[in-house]
This record gives C-alpha cells, sequence and structure tokens, in this order.
C-alpha cells in the first residue's frame, strides 16, 4: 500500500496553521511577558524574522523531495546512516513529545474546573491518576481521528483550525478595548519596557515557548507524500503560515500587556499571576470582567490543543516511518494500511507519547526541552541544502533558494544562537538524548551483527559530535540558564559565529560522494513511491 495525494493547497495551509495555533497562544503571552516584560514584542518579531529565514531552506527541500517524513531523510541523503539515525531520532523525540504537549495543555485548562486532574507542586502541574486516565483517553481520540485516513484527518482539522482563528482574535479585541492605553508598555514601577534586557528578550524564545508556538510551520513538508501538487503547496504552506501566525501572536502579545490591570504589576512582571493561573488568558479575563470570553477560551483550550495534536500525531507517525523505511528500526513499522496510514507507527508512538508525561510534569517544562530538539532539527536543513547542491546539481528544484550558501548560514548561525540562549540546563539534556539514541543505534547494529561494515561511514557524522560539544561549551560558561556566565554579552554572539563558520566547513567536507548520497536518495524515493499520485 502507498500513500494517497488528496490534501490540496487549502488543506496543507491550514495543516500548518492549526499546528502552529496550538497550545503555544494559550501560555506564551503570559510567560513571555514574566520572562521580558513589555519588550516581549520584540522576542516575537526577531522569532519572526528567525523562523521565515529558517523556513527557506525547508521549502527548497520539501519541494525537491516531497516524501513523508521529510526532515528525517535529509542527513541520511547527505551524510550517511549514522547522521540519518540521529537527527532523525532528535526530529522523533520532538514530534512524539508534541502530541503529549497538547494534551497537558488541555487538562491544565480543564483543572481550573476539574481539580482533580492535576496536583501543583512548586508551581508545576503534574497529572494525577484522574489525569493521567484523561490523558489516555484524549490521546486514543487522536490516534482514532488519524486512522481513518489523512483526508478524514485534514478535513477535521479545518474545522478545528477555523475555530482558533476565530477565538484568538475575539481575545485580542477584547483585551484592546479593556486596556486604559499604552502605559503598561514603559511603568517604571515594574521596570519600564525592557525590565530584564537583552537577556530576557532572548531567554523568552526558548523558555516561554515563543519558537514553540511557530513550529507547525513545517508541517506540511510532512504531509509532503499526501500532498497534491507539492511544489506549489509546500512553500506556500511553510512561508504563508509563519507569516499568519506572528500577525496573530504579536497582535496577541501587545493586546494582553495593555491589558493587564496595574495593579497585578506592584511586583514587577516576573511575578504576574492571576486567580486560577492554569490558563492565564482566561485568567486576565476574568480580571476584566469578561467572563463569557473566560469560558471561550476555556473551551478553546481544549480546542486548540486537540487541533493541533491531530496535525502532530499525524507528523510523528510519518517520522517515525522514515525511520522504519531507512532501516532503523523495524520493518513492520513502515507498514501501511488500506487507508494509507502507517498505522503500527501511530500505535508505537501512542504508546511512547504517553510515557512522555511521565519525566516532563506540566506545560512549560515540556516545551523548555521540547525547543532544543526542535531548534536543532532547523539547523541541520541549511547544511543539508547546500550538501545537496553540490551532491545532486542537476535535480529539478521547483523552488530555488537564491544565495542559498549564504541564506543557509543565515538560518544555521539563528539555530545556533537560539539554542545558546536555550542554556546549559537544557544543552545538557540535549546531549543525554543524543547519546541515548547513539547506544540504541549502536545496539540495533551489534545485535544485527552490522557493526562493522557501518563503522566505515561514521567518519560522516562526526561532525554532528563536534558540534553538540561546542554547544554544550558555550552554553557552560554562557550567560543563559545554567551557565557560569564567563562569556559576556557580544562576545557570545561572534563565538557562536565562530563555531558555526566551522561546524559548517566540517559538515561539509564530511559529506557522502556524489555517488553515496544518489544511491540513497534513490534507495528512499523507491520506497516512499513518491512519483505515484492517487
Amino acid at each position: 500500500m502507498q500513500f494517497k495525494r488528496q490534501i490540496g493547497a487549502g488543506g496543507v495551509m491550514f495543516a500548518s496553521i492549526g499546528a502552529m495555533v496550538g497550545s503555544g497562544w494559550l501560555f506564551s503571552s503570559h510567560y513571555a511577558a514574566q520572562l521580558a516584560g513589555p519588550a516581549a514584542i520584540i522576542t516575537w518579531l526577531i522569532a519572526t524574522v528567525i523562523i521565515i529565514v529558517i523556513a527557506l531552506p525547508f521549502a527548497e527541500l520539501g519541494t525537491l523531495f516531497p516524501i513523508a517524513g521529510g526532515i528525517a531523510n535529509y542527513p541520511f541523503f547527505t551524510h550517511g546512516k549514522l547522521a540519518g539515525f540521529l537527527l532523525g531520532w532528535i526530529s522523533w523525540l520532538s514530534f512524539l513529545v508534541l502530541t503529549p504537549i497538547e494534551v497537558q495543555a488541555t487538562i491544565q485548562y480543564m483543572s481550573n474546573f476539574f481539580p482533580a486532574l492535576t496536583r501543583v507542586e512548586d508551581k508545576v502541574y503534574h497529572l494525577t491518576g484522574i489525569g493521567y486516565v484523561t490523558a489516555t483517553l484524549l490521546m486514543l481520540a487522536l490516534v482514532y481521528v488519524n486512522s481513518k485516513g489523512v483526508k478524514f484527518m485534514s478535513e477535521t482539522n479545518k474545522y478545528f483550525s477555523i475555530w482558533k482563528l476565530i477565538i484568538p482574535a475575539i481575545a485580542i479585541i477584547i483585551f484592546f478595548l479593556a486596556s486604559s492605553g499604552t502605559n503598561n508598555l514603559n511603568l517604571e514601577s515594574a521596570g519600564g519596557f525592557a525590565p530584564y534586557g537583552w537577556h530576557g528578550i532572548l531567554s523568552a524564545l526558548s523558555l516561554a515557548g515563543v519558537v514553540f508556538s511557530f513550529n507547525g510551520f513545517q508541517i506540511g513538508i510532512m504531509m509532503a507524500a499526501e500532498t497534491k501538487n507539492p511544489q506549489k503547496n509546500i512553500p506556500k504552506a511553510i512561508i504563508g503560515s509563519v507569516v499568519l501566525g506572528a500577525l496573530l501572536y504579536i497582535l496577541l502579545q501587545i493586546s494582553f500587556l495593555v491589558a493587564v490591570p496595574e495593579a497585578n504589576l506592584a511586583n514587577g512582571w516576573a511575578a504576574l499571576t492571576f486567580s486560577g493561573d492554569a490558563g492565564p488568558l482566561a485568567g486576565l479575563a476574568l480580571v476584566l470582567g469578561f467572563s463569557w470570553v473566560a469560558w471561550l477560551l476555556y473551551i478553546d483550550a481544549v480546542v486548540s490543543p486537540l487541533g493541533a495534536g491531530i496535525v502532530y500525531a499525524a507528523s510523528s507517525t510519518r517520522v517515525l516511518y522514515a525511520l522504519s523505511a531507512n532501516g532503523y528500526i523495524p520493518e513492520q513499522i513502515k507498514k501501511i494500511d488500506k487507508n494509507g496510514i502507517p498505522k503500527v507507527s501511530l500505535w508505537v508512538n501512542f504508546a511512547f507519547g504517553m510515557l512522555a508525561f511521565l519525566p516532563f510534569p506540566g506545560w512549560q517544562s515540556m516545551v523548555s526541552f521540547l525547543s532544543s530538539t526542535m531548534i536543532t532539527g532547523y539547523a541541520i536543513v541549511p547544511i543539508c541544502l547546500v550538501a545537496l547542491r553540490k551532491q545532486e546539481p542537476k535535480l529539478e528544484r521547483p523552488f530555488r533558494l537564491p544565495k542559498y550558501i549564504f541564506i543557509s548560514f543565515i538560518a544555521f548561525y539563528f539555530c545556533n544562537l537560539m539554542l545558546y540562549w536555550s542554556g546549559w540546563t537544557i544543552m545538557s539534556k540535549l546531549f543525554l538524548a543524543v547519546l541515548l539514541g547513539f547506544a540504541i543505534y549502536v545496539s540495533r547494529l551489534f545485535y544485527r551483527k552490522e557493526l562493522k561494515e557501518n563503522l566505515k561511514t561514521w567518519k560522516n557524522s562526526l561532525w554532528i559530535l563536534f558540534y553538540l560539544i561546542g554547544l554544550c561549551g558555550l552554553t557552560k560558561f554562557g550567560q543563559f540558564e545554567g551557565g557560569s556566565g564567563e562569556i559576556t554579552e557580544g562576545y557570545d554572539f561572534l563565538l557562536v559565529g565562530i563555531l558555526s563558520v566551522i561546524i559548517m566547513y566540517i559538515a561539509q567536507k564530511s559529506m557522502l560522494s556524489n555517488k553515496e548520497a544518489k544511491a540513497n536518495i534513490k534507495m528512499i524515493l523507491d520506497e516512499h513511491n513518491h512519483t505515484n499520485s492517487h
């Protein structure tokens, strides 16, 4: 059985927007305000520019290889099996946890009415036994929607997406109408416009879930094997969704900032809370006296995250499919049913997704780690694009990125800056996750007695180790979370730039030969049968 091309331009766009407008908008305005104050507006503007630059390499590779699992295949094409597995592993981890994050957001808002769902420890919301049962039922509902086929999933998500654009728009209008002007944006008693300086502005990118809120832009690539005319529809989806999402988030952030009553800022932006702070936007609406808006937000807290969860469940399934198609994990996982769905992959993700609730209690703790895995996946795309221009220069590229070396380097540099701003605490956990993936890969090769024959290709992947060690070193001595602070502001931009140049150079020198890359590409394209339309 094969994937079926059933999604049109509207479906791809709605899939990207539907994934982007998930739980992020329900929490990020509040957390960004706590970390950066009114300067959170700058955080969103920076994120918009960064994500648009990052999206451009995605557009070229997504249209060049419109296959299921998209990003999980690129490093395999350019740098071989080990690189493909490690970066596919990181991509899978990020997409795997995305669905539980959306379910966690739903339950966290629901706990305002059903306190038995969660217990609070140090302002972190842990699921109770009843909460875990509820999470299981919600996860099963997402599996059901995706098991009915991609067309059913796409049509279902359209209605979710329309709702998810209307409710934030209502909240934005009401918050603006309830504000008493722009005094909050430069309130001296709360520290002025940027009470926590550039440190707060930049750290909010990852720790407040700002970058996470843009995550849906690349969903169209993951659905490429099931998209009509992917050469036209995928660039439209990923670029268009970033612009629309940015407009929504920036307006929401400004309206939130100006609507907060001055009395709630007596202890500064960092201490900003509302009653029922499990749902900060609804809490603000209640403080302002708009209970009907609060109710809409509580309802949307179920609709928005679950709508995004539908798309993320589909995407994580296709990343796992790609790992199976590439021979990294048992081939049974790539089996496709009569509806064109890799159902075994869907159920495997359900099982591991349920486990993700245990080590990451609360929405913010999930998002802080997840952002680092997402950004690492983003960082690899421009490296692969530059390599493929040399390895396969004659391939027809429906979307051809101009000034590709310069733009790819800038995209890579931006990703590395965001990883640096995440801090040592997050980067050290990411490094451990990569080591775990490496151990799994080696164990499988050893079990299949294929370790010796694979060792010769590992030289093409060592740059990944140098890359992560370099980032860990910078964050360890940097100014951000968990760092010692020995690298001062200003020099960190320079050092991250130097590391980016070195890694980009080593990665290009380590790429496979043109012949090897061509063989890998042919193998995967044959496996996915992407030239067959249905």
